[in-house]
């Protein structure tokens, strides 16, 4: 068993990354595909490519939902990670599958389910510390240091779910302030977060052909949107990155700069494969599962930070025969 698992353990860590992408692109974003629709009195019941989107959406969460598991299993059994990390991965578990359970109990369309708020912040706590213990258990410094600020915009979205359940919790506004301040510089840090990973990424000598392809895709539309050139174009990058992506605080000028940054980030991710398969791995498995702050209720987008986490943890363990 362990044997299979060794030889394995990249293509099924892959898949899990291939799935995130597909969720995030045929999930999330017909959602923002059908408001506009909708309003235009336009049936996506009866639109075939709609259909065939939400099924391939659908299908991948699934499939997310179901590699979490197994994931948080083979990490918290398999691998060399500290007791206290496996201990902490055991409670995250457990935890998953009752809130899990408690969801489908109550009807797994159930909009209205919210965990109590003592939950939500123990469950949030919990995963902080283990992807941060994950994390320091990296082979180099400065691969341990990129992979935080990769996670940084993720934490300072935890925060944002954090500050508002602090002020519904002690009934007074004065924590109102970490939601308000984490929203406004979300934003902000997926940026300065993008930037520095590219320029990691190219001063691990990422191969040109990476850097350049990043270039050719991105710029084109990056100018087009900025400039205004073909007109609907930057109104639809505006409406469709801070909703794919999760993000508060989106200014009117930041869109074409993230999709620029995006498609040069997931280049130099892909390209870093070779040379890191950690923070590379890492990198595509949080490009991929984006950001959690409109997610509450959800177990599966909650842990995607953590999961990529181990996922780069993983490829690099030596399991246990």
């Amino acid at each position: 068993m362990s044997n299979i698992i060794i030889k394995n353990i990249k293509y099924f860590l892959l898949s899990y990354i291939i799935f995130s992408f597909f969720e995030l692109l045929f999930n999330r974003e017909f959602l923002i595909g059908v408001l506009p629709l909708g309003y235009a009195g336009i049936n996506l019941s009866h639109s075939l490519p709609f259909l065939i989107m939400f099924y391939i959406g659908a299908f991948s969460f699934g499939m997310i939902f179901i590699l979490q598991f197994v994931i948080l299993f083979f990490s918290a059994y398999f691998s060399n990670l500290s007791k206290l990390t496996k201990g902490f991965l055991w409670s995250i578990l457990y935890l998953t599958i009752l809130f899990d359970l408690v969801h489908v109990s109550l009807g797994i369309n159930n909009t209205s389910f919210n965990l109590p708020i003592i939950s939500s912040l123990v469950y949030t706590i919990l995963i902080l510390a283990t992807s941060v213990l994950v994390i320091m258990q990296a082979n180099k410094v400065h691969d341990k240091i990129i992979i935080l600020l990769l996670l940084v915009p993720d934490i300072d979205a935890y925060l944002v779910l954090i500050g508002s359940w602090l002020t519904e919790l002690s009934k007074s506004s004065s924590f109102n302030v970490i939601n308000v301040v984490s929203g406004e510089s979300l934003a902000y840090l997926v940026l300065i977060s993008g930037v520095i990973f590219i320029g990691y990424s190219i001063w691990n000598k990422v191969s040109w052909k990476y850097v350049i392809t990043g270039i050719v895709m991105g710029l084109p539309v990056f100018v087009i949107a900025w400039f205004n050139l073909i007109p609907g174009v930057a109104m639809a990058i505006g409406f469709t990155f801070p909703y794919v992506l999760g993000m508060l605080g989106v200014r009117n000028w930041m869109p074409p700069i993230f999709f620029l940054i995006a498609v040069l980030a997931l280049f130099s991710a892909i390209g870093l494969y070779k040379k890191n398969q950690q923070v590379s791995l890492t990198a595509l498995a949080l490009f991929g599962g984006a950001l959690i702050f409109d997610t509450v209720t959800t177990t599966t987008y909650m842990l995607i930070p953590l999961i990529a986490t181990l996922i780069g943890g993983l490829i690099k363990e030596k399991i246990k025969v």
